[in-house]
């Protein structure tokens, strides 16, 4: 009997299908790195230049940003294919100076344990149960285990996993399971370690671009940017018009500790810019997160929600769609 197929599942064939009806597109896929539990963590590479961009989302196990970045991708392959312009920018210029690492979901774990409410491949999984009614408050009106989960298969909340001040995160901490728990120690999770690995694998990574959910507490909306240089808040200047005119704020008195920004400041390699973007996802249950996928796809699917997930897709990126192309020539 053929298993159900989960959301993790739905990405990677996403991610197959474009890159197979795209071929000619500068299209390549790539495995970015593997999780906690083994699952390779996909990612798209566009373009052959020498200055090198990362485009990061789902670190929270986000499906909302994920399929905001592979509209990204097919944006970029199709226009690739038929030549010309998009967004004002030559997509040949584009392709030929810049190189593009897309990886839209880089919590693989936490996305099944979050919209399936469980996961045979966790060995930890009975723990994590464990802590998860540990940490509910008393009367807590949620019927799913892991409802607003937002840690990986280990139960660290990837946000926080980074070499920065990590002694402060694992102070401000609530244990595993929780938002905010940091891990045993910097980069102890494989999903951090490969992002890590990644940005020193070159003296400099012109533009890192992270897609966040808004799960952040008090991450507000629009463009942070980490750093004081002129370039890096101008960029986030230049980016937030993009996004209908909203704000963009520096994150130097950032409060939480051990975050990819508060990481990335201390190695001066480029610029980095978190983008907010409202997850609808949430609340919703599996099938909102599956449709959302789907709704990527050339064939209709018969998950409840497509036609509603395709509009709140096509809207949100809508409202990104010049940013992300601006940002890679800027």
């Amino acid at each position: 009997m053929r298993c159900k197929e989960t959301v993790y599942d739905t990405l990677c064939t996403t991610v197959d299908a474009l890159c197979t009806a795209y071929a000619g597109g500068g299209i390549r896929q790539e495995v970015f790195g593997t999780s906690y539990l083994g699952r390779p963590i996909p990612a798209i590479r566009l373009g052959e230049g020498s200055h090198r961009l990362l485009y990061l989302a789902g670190m929270t196990g986000s499906v909302c940003s994920a399929a905001l970045l592979l509209h990204f991708v097919r944006d970029y392959a199709a226009a690739v294919e038929s030549g010309g312009r998009i967004a004002g920018i030559d997509i040949s210029y584009l392709e030929h100076t810049r190189s593009i690492t897309v990886v839209p979901l880089l919590n693989v774990d936490g996305v099944v344990l979050r919209c399936e409410g469980t996961d045979d491949k966790n060995p930890l999984l009975s723990r994590l149960l464990a802590m998860r009614e540990a940490q509910s408050s008393e009367g807590d009106a949620r019927t799913e285990a892991f409802a607003g989960w937002v840690c990986n298969g280990r139960g660290v909340d990837l946000r926080c996993n980074f070499d920065a001040d990590f002694a402060l995160a694992v102070a401000a901490s609530s244990g595993i399971g929780g938002a905010g728990f940091p891990g045993m120690f910097p980069e102890s999770e494989p999903e951090c370690a490969a992002v890590t690995r990644y940005l020193r694998a070159a003296s400099v990574t012109d533009l890192v671009l992270l897609l966040s959910d808004g799960r952040d507490e008090g991450c507000g909306g629009g463009i942070r940017y980490c750093g004081s240089d002129h370039r890096t808040r101008n960029l986030a200047q230049i980016l937030a018009r993009d996004i209908d005119g909203r704000g963009y704020e520096s994150t130097s008195a950032e409060l939480r500790h051990g975050t990819l920004g508060a990481w990335y400041r201390t190695q001066n390699t480029g610029a980095l810019l978190n983008v907010t973007v409202p997850d609808p996802c949430e609340g919703g249950g599996p099938e909102a997160e599956e449709a959302y996928l789907h709704a990527l796809r050339d064939s209709a699917a018969s998950v409840p929600g497509d036609a509603l997930a395709g509009a709140v897709v096509a809207l949100q990126y809508g409202k990104l769609r010049k940013m992300l192309f601006h940002g890679a020539v800027l």
